[in-house]
């Protein structure tokens, strides 16, 4: 197991390395310049300086040398438009869109264990059919216009909940719930086509055999054996999740972690750019290491395949 786990790690330390750096130099290769965009009425020569004073004159390597030493020592620099260290900014929006990311994850494992289940154990019936219908709905509703209905409908008609920055726990609830709709119909679905295969094994059979009762052969085999592909598929969502964060956080004007990458990114505002492009990496590299472990866990096979059994 530790054996594994270093490798992941050494892994995970490679790609962030790559994904720093080719992020790095396109960033810096892109039509935009933040000088304009800081001082778009300035002189050239102000310009000039203002590029100066941020080390853009420099040739790109030697900007990427630099900004490996800093990051080193934990300086992540300046943001160019907010005045205030990268660090800070971080350290402000990562805690709301971290809310957005564990109450969505939560709340569509347990929806999608309960419509999965029922779906699974009742295939081919109706109940079957419209639960997968409507996961099919759920899944082909774009983010936006799903955020957008919500502000329209319980915001702005209704009055029930606050669509525009955060001011507490209710400012969460309409993003939540526009994340948790197509996560959870994914999930549903993967859960639904993983029991139903799970129940045509013959080690299901043969715990019928032995007299295990349904509810027993559902917990003890059945389940067990879907979390597999349900591990897997949360780990190719949270790719998805993340992405829906920024158009969802956006149209929200939530203050959390993608709306303050995307006006980074409009504004050129390099140095937040490369911090948050960091943060992504190094966390899609832990729950990459995570879910290959959880799905060493689950299945045997996998562990004696790398000889723990």
């Amino acid at each position: 197991m530790l054996g594994s786990v270093l490798k992941r790690l050494v892994q995970g330390l490679l790609v962030t390395f790559c994904v720093v750096f080719i992020s790095f130099v396109i960033l810096r290769s892109i039509p935009g310049d933040p000088a304009k965009v800081m001082a778009p009425n300035a002189t050239p020569e102000q310009q000039q300086a203002i590029r100066d004073g941020m080390g853009l004159s420099e040739p790109v390597l030697t900007q990427f040398r630099m900004y490996v030493g800093k990051m080193l020592g934990g300086d992540l620099g300046e943001s160019y438009f907010k005045s205030d260290s990268v660090l800070n900014i971080l350290g402000q929006s990562i805690p709301l869109s971290a809310i957005l990311v564990v109450f969505s994850l939560l709340v569509s494992v347990v929806l999608s264990l309960i419509l999965g289940t029922i779906a699974g154990t009742h295939s081919g019936t109706l109940l079957d059919r419209l639960i997968s219908s409507i996961a099919v709905l759920f899944q082909s509703m774009p983010n936006y216009w799903v955020s957008t209905m919500l502000v329209i409908l319980f915001g702005v008609r209704a009055g029930i909940f606050p669509t525009m920055g955060y001011s507490g726990a209710m400012s969460c609830v309409l993003p939540v719930v526009a994340l948790v709709l197509p996560l959870t119909a994914v999930l549903t679905k993967v859960i639904r086509s993983s029991l139903i295969e799970s129940y045509s094994q013959e080690f299901v059979r043969a715990a019928y055999a032995r007299g295990v009762s349904r509810v027993g052969a559902y917990f003890r085999y059945a389940l067990r054996n879907s979390l597999i592909p349900v591990c897997i598929s949360i780990g190719s969502q949270l790719g998805f999740l993340i992405g829906s964060i920024v158009v969802v956080e956006y149209v929200f004007n939530f203050p959390g972690l993608g709306y303050t990458a995307l006006n980074a990114i409009l504004r050129r505002d390099y140095n937040l750019v490369q911090a948050i492009i960091i943060l992504f990496s190094v966390f899609f590299v832990v729950v990459n290491i995570i879910i290959d472990l959880g799905t060493t866990r689950l299945d045997p096979r996998l562990r004696k395949a790398e000889g723990e059994i």
